[in-house]
């Protein structure tokens, strides 16, 4: 792909230099035959492999959750390649929303695929993360049943049970959660409260995957997309690109994509989507050379 095929705007020697090498990267990651080998990890894993065991004894939590979250990393990536790559003018600021959209579900998975841990504490990592899921959905029911708008909208409700309550419908998923983690020797970690809130260990803020898994830059790195994902001035409109004061006193502030800066950050989010993925494949039992052929498009 030529860099005029991957934007309409006009670009500096820099730009293109900047640009070319991550767009060639993003058409190759996210590729369908790549992000199909993904489900081959989950679904059709070596069976003396880590997911090949977790699978059969039906503990693969963490492996679907970590699924879950690639696609939609993927989805957001293959949204910004759509875009670049389209005769519509580039947005100034939305690309990097995406980004952070794409990056959050990537360290995500990265903290359940982490190499590091045993497969007990994996474990703990999937049920975590699916009682943050439940956390979640128990406040969308709540609202649900709560709207005057609408008497019906608990007939479509995502609970397994419809006659429970959103509250009723938490607490038994708690309890699954509770007694398949005592079953394989995961401690509970409970808030003052008492209540569950962890599996041998909470599940991390944002910002703490971030400065995990990224060292040294990962924490200004989510703070700088996130500027963007909350329409903060001080990202939108950055004072070091402000042109002289006119008469008035007034300074213009050049709102145009900074391209060495976006590649910067969409380059970062693919090695991690990069080295993610090759954690999964190799949980999976496939050979590391499975995927350096598939990336290469």
């Amino acid at each position: 792909m030529s860099v005029t095929d991957i934007t309409n705007i006009d670009l500096t020697p820099e730009d293109k230099a900047a640009l070319q090498p991550v767009g060639d990267r993003l058409t190759r990651l996210v590729a369908i035959t790549t992000s199909n080998l993904v489900h081959d990890a989950v679904d059709k894993p070596v069976p003396d492999s880590a997911i090949g065991k977790a699978k059969a004894a039906k503990l693969r939590d963490a492996y679907e959750q970590a699924r879950q979250r690639l696609n939609s990393a993927e989805d957001h990536l293959r949204t910004i390649l759509t875009i670049i790559t389209s005769a519509t003018p580039v947005p100034q600021f939305a690309l990097f929303t995406l980004v952070r959209a794409a990056a959050i579900p990537i360290v995500h998975a990265r903290y359940l695929l982490d190499p590091s841990i045993s497969e007990t504490d994996r474990l703990g990592r999937g049920l975590i993360a699916r009682l943050e899921n439940q956390k979640q959905l128990r406040k969308v029911e709540r609202n649900e049943a709560e709207s005057p708008d609408d008497e019906d909208a608990g007939d479509e409700g995502t609970t397994a049970d419809a006659s429970l309550s959103p509250d009723d419908f938490f607490a038994e998923r708690v309890e699954h959660f509770r007694k398949r983690a005592e079953a394989h020797g995961l401690s509970l970690v409970r808030d003052r409260n008492e209540k569950i809130i962890g599996f041998g260990e909470c599940w991390p803020s944002d910002t703490e995957l971030f400065g995990f898994f990224m060292p040294g830059i990962g924490k200004l790195y989510f703070q700088y997309l996130s500027g963007y994902a909350h329409s903060l001035p001080w990202a939108q409109l950055p004072m070091h690109r402000a042109e002289p004061p006119d008469d008035e006193g007034d300074r213009l502030v050049p709102t145009d994509i900074n391209v060495p800066v976006f590649a910067a950050v969409l380059s970062g989010a693919l090695t991690l989507y990069d080295e993610t993925i090759g954690y999964f494949l190799a949980k999976a039992g496939f050979p590391a050379m499975v995927w350096t052929e598939a990336k290469k498009g």
